[in-house]
């Protein structure tokens, strides 16, 4: 083993040593790397400690990044460790262990110096991470054949390339990152760890993509029944239903509804009413009722803005539907006036089409 290699893996023992393993489990609670696994990996008595140079500027630098590291300062460690790496980088030092060690450093200390929505708004230096650790990787398995013992870095380096991956969203690298690991060390606690959490969350977001295809398909029969009704009692072009979001919305002109300035409801509708209580009997959705009006100023001795009018509208529409049995817990009215129209307020076609009640089914317990 020449002088070199010697001090490359005394310089990489450093950087695992116990009070390193210490922070990483105080900073994750144990859900990094698991100091139990991980500090055997290597032999410090094999290695003379004299063939490092303190006098380097890149050892300084590391050193003083590894002290910050320690107190838990891990965006100054970064910057030291970024110190490091320009350092070595000056010195044309970038095919050994000490840059695949500073390298790893580097991209650790700033991972846990970020919280996942900054991991996230910050993707493109996260990927550049993502590549150092990559680039330092290379180095790490040349050594492999000679010191097998460096497996346990390598594993180390893949957890930190696959944790990255975590915070930043990418579930599938952050997977084949953490598999690799365990390739190399299948003892890894913090990678089958990090399997399990990924499985899980596979399994979450399936039941998610199901139970949201499920329910978009109730509220699409619940529309397809509502459709047919409408069409059955001659009111269709004055009502249209949508699914959007994961709400179903039917809409109805306030002509049909309700008499110019007053908020009572016209009986003519009181069946189609009792049909949006016969489906909130047979499905587990709320109910939202919002009022809207066009911007004709309102002569009215009984209300005095759009804004009250188009409340007292939706309220009794509410009030209907608990009156027909519906819980008042799962039914909202909601008056806006004027301030929402669906086309522009300029014709008296528009108008009727902006005066109008919607009626959104929302999903309940």
């Amino acid at each position: 083993m020449n002088k070199k290699t010697k001090a490359s893996t005394i310089f990489l023992c450093i950087f695992l040593s116990a009070d390193y393993l210490h922070a990483q489990d105080m900073k994750f609670n144990n859900f990094h790397t698991n100091s139990d696994e991980q500090i055997g990996i290597f032999d410090l008595d094999k290695f003379n400690a004299k063939d490092l140079n303190p006098d380097a500027r890149y050892k300084k630098h590391y050193s003083d990044g590894f002290s910050l590291f320690r107190e838990g300062r891990f965006s100054e460690a970064h910057i030291k460790f970024t110190e490091a790496k320009d350092s070595l980088e000056s010195l044309g030092l970038v095919d050994d262990i000490y840059y695949a060690v500073t390298l790893h450093s580097l991209a650790t200390s700033y991972l846990w110096a970020v919280n996942f929505d900054d991991a996230k708004a910050d993707n493109d230096f996260m990927k550049k991470l993502i590549a150092m650790e990559e680039k330092a990787m290379k180095i790490s398995k040349v050594l492999i054949n000679s010191f097998p013992e460096n497996k346990g870095f390598l594993a180390s380096q893949l957890i930190t390339a696959g944790q990255i991956s975590f915070k930043t969203g990418d579930i599938q690298a952050s997977n084949r990152y953490f598999l690799s690991a365990l390739r190399q060390d299948p003892q890894n606690k913090t990678a089958s760890d990090y399997m399990e959490m990924i499985r899980a969350e596979k399994r979450l977001s399936h039941l998610k993509d199901t139970k949201d295809k499920d329910e978009n398909s109730e509220l699409q029969r619940i529309k397809k029944d509502m459709d047919k009704f409408v069409s059955q009692i001659g009111i269709e072009d004055k009502i249209y239903t949508k699914v959007e979001d994961g709400n179903l919305t039917v809409v109805n002109s306030d002509p049909l509804t309700f008499k110019s300035g007053e908020s009572d409801i016209n009986p003519s509708v009181f069946p189609f009413i009792d049909k949006i209580v016969m489906l909130l009997n047979r499905f587990p959705y709320n109910i939202r009722v919002e009022g809207h009006t066009d911007s004709t100023p309102i002569h009215n001795p009984r209300f005095s803005s759009n804004y009250e009018l188009s409340f007292a509208r939706a309220n009794n529409f509410v009030n209907y539907l608990t009156s027909k049995g519906i819980d008042p817990r799962r039914c909202t009215a909601a008056g806006y006036g004027e301030s929402k129209p669906l086309y522009p307020d300029n014709s008296i076609e528009n108008k009727d089409k902006n005066r109008r009640i919607e009626i959104i089914f929302e999903k309940g317990n």
